[in-house]
C-alpha cells in the first residue's frame, strides 16, 4: 500500500497535466432577485435574468446548470414548460431534451411554490456561453415570479471534468 501526500493540486492548464475525471473545474454564478418574470406567451422566451455565463475549458466536460424559483401560474388548466438555451449562439438549445423542466398547474393567484431546476449537459463547445432560462406557458394562464424583491436567488453553472 502507498500513500501519497500533497499541499496543493493546481488545474491543468497546459497539455502536460494530468486532467482528474470528476472533479470540480470551475463553478460560475449570478444572484438576482426573485422578481421579474410575467407571461402569457405560448412560444419560448426568455425569463427575465434568469441566466449565467460560463466559458468552458474542454467541449467534452460537464456542465451543471441549477437554480431555484418562485413561481405562481392563475390557470387551473395551464402550465410551464423550461428550457435552457445559450443565448450567445442563436438561443440555441442547451437543455438535452426538448424541456428541462415544467411548473405544476393551478395555484390560487396568492400562492407562490419554489421550484428547484436542475439539469447536466456536455460543454459541446469552449466559447463563451450564456445559459439562459426559457419559458412557454400551456393551455393558459399567466406565470409570474413577483414573489418579493428581497428574496434573493443564485443561478449557477458548474464545470465537472471529463
Amino acid at each position: 500500500m502507498s500513500t501519497l501526500f500533497v499541499d496543493t493540486i493546481n488545474e491543468k492548464t497546459s497539455g502536460n497535466g494530468v486532467a482528474i475525471p470528476g472533479h470540480v473545474i470551475q463553478v460560475k454564478y449570478r444572484t438576482i432577485q426573485n422578481a421579474g418574470i410575467s407571461t402569457t406567451s405560448t412560444s419560448f422566451t426568455d425569463c427575465t435574468n434568469i441566466y449565467v455565463d460560463i466559458t468552458p475549458k474542454s467541449s467534452s466536460n460537464l456542465i451543471v446548470w441549477q437554480c431555484t424559483q418562485t413561481f405562481n401560474l392563475n390557470d387551473e388548466n395551464g402550465y410551464a414548460r423550461f428550457r435552457i438555451v445559450d443565448s450567445n449562439n442563436s438561443d440555441a438549445t442547451w437543455s438535452s431534451n426538448t424541456y428541462m423542466a415544467s411548473v405544476a398547474y393551478y395555484q390560487p393567484t396568492t400562492t407562490y411554490i419554489d421550484y428547484p431546476m436542475f439539469h447536466i449537459n456536455t460543454a459541446g463547445s469552449t466559447s463563451g456561453m450564456r445559459l439562459q432560462l426559457q419559458v412557454l406557458i400551456e393551455s393558459g394562464g399567466t406565470l409570474t415570479n413577483n414573489w418579493s424583491t428581497l428574496d434573493a436567488r443564485s443561478i449557477m453553472a458548474m464545470e465537472i471534468a471529463q
